[in-house]
């Protein structure tokens, strides 16, 4: 009989849950809108309600659970603290909900950002790399360390959490508290707001005639497309955070010395306007032998990178060592 595994994705718009194999083929998935406002206790029922439903369509239990959610957590007990798009989640384990749901079946749950470094790692675009980090761009940045072929964690959970290095000294107020953080000049709503405040003496009107006339309605998907229709404007927007998120990866590179960094998100959107400027900022700041071994590049799993990654968790083809 196949291996069956499933794969829960817990994010603040939407959960999923899928199945799939140990060779990273999704056979089949469901999802559901989080409803945040509902709380945590009828958000798990409603979702192990739906992993149910799923394992019943393949007529045997998953040989494995994984949980792909938003941090802090603890992957020793399962126990989720307070994710910043998950309000109220302080202290839910979530984990021994689904043990209780699937008796017998092992579960494992891990940050999402450390779970999707893991599927990229195994069946995307870090396979064969012994030591890769992984990084979103997105609503945040997040990272992912794969070192010496093994998910690196850290003391208690707190590795790759590279959008938190400091860039800019005094710079724009981050989501964490802190100042200039990596985070807070070249995720998604920092990019959104760097082409806001840069609209001085008519720059950037294809950019506003984007966001329907709305200043305040630009989002970072809207630089993009705008840059990719080859607007000067919205390529220089690209242009300035692929500079600062450049910086964030020459000083990772310097301390771990990575053969490959996988960029998510806005990297796959944007393409070479946006890494041609992480690559340049990396050579200038980055020792010629530590940039010389390693590439940059964009991730490879696409819209499957999400149910993948709680896969890859309880896949035997990689190697997580997840408890």
């Amino acid at each position: 009989m196949q291996t069956v595994l499933m794969g829960v994705d817990i994010g603040g718009t939407k959960c999923a849950v899928a199945l799939g194999t140990p060779e990273g083929e999704i056979v089949d998935r469901l999802q559901m809108p989080t409803e945040p406002e509902t709380g945590p206790d009828a958000i798990m029922a409603r979702l192990t309600d739906l992993a149910r439903r799923l394992a019943g369509t393949s007529s045997c239990a998953p040989d494995g659970i994984g949980i792909s959610c938003g941090g802090p957590l603890d992957t020793g007990t399962g126990i989720v603290y307070s994710p910043p798009n998950l309000p109220g989640w302080e202290g839910i384990p979530v984990r021994s909900m689904f043990e209780e749901a699937f008796p017998g079946v092992r579960v494992v749950i891990e940050n999402d950002a450390n779970a999707t470094a893991l599927a990229e790692w195994t069946w995307g675009a870090g396979r064969g790399t012994r030591h890769m980090v992984y990084l979103t761009q997105g609503t945040g940045i997040g990272g992912g360390l794969i070192l010496d072929g093994r998910l690196y964690r850290g003391a208690n959970d707190l590795a790759g959490e590279v959008g938190h290095q400091t860039i800019l000294p005094e710079g724009p107020l981050c989501g964490c508290g802190k100042r200039g953080c990596l985070e807070a000049l070249a995720s998604g709503p920092s990019i959104a707001r760097l082409a806001r405040e840069s609209l001085h003496y008519g720059r950037g009107r294809r950019l506003v005639q984007a966001a329907g006339g709305r200043p305040a309605d630009i989002t970072a998907k809207h630089v993009v497309e705008v840059a990719r229709e080859g607007d000067p404007f919205a390529c220089s927007i690209l242009a300035e955070a692929g500079t600062y998120m450049g910086i964030g990866l020459a000083n990772i590179i310097q301390i771990l010395n990575p053969e490959r960094i996988v960029l998510g998100t806005i990297a796959v959107h944007a393409g070479g306007l946006i890494l041609e400027p992480i690559r340049k900022a990396v050579e200038e700041r980055a020792w010629a032998r530590a940039r010389a071994v390693c590439e940059i590049v964009p991730a490879a799993l696409g819209d499957r990178a999400q149910d993948l990654a709680g896969i890859a968790l309880v896949a035997p083809t990689a190697s997580s060592d997840t408890r």
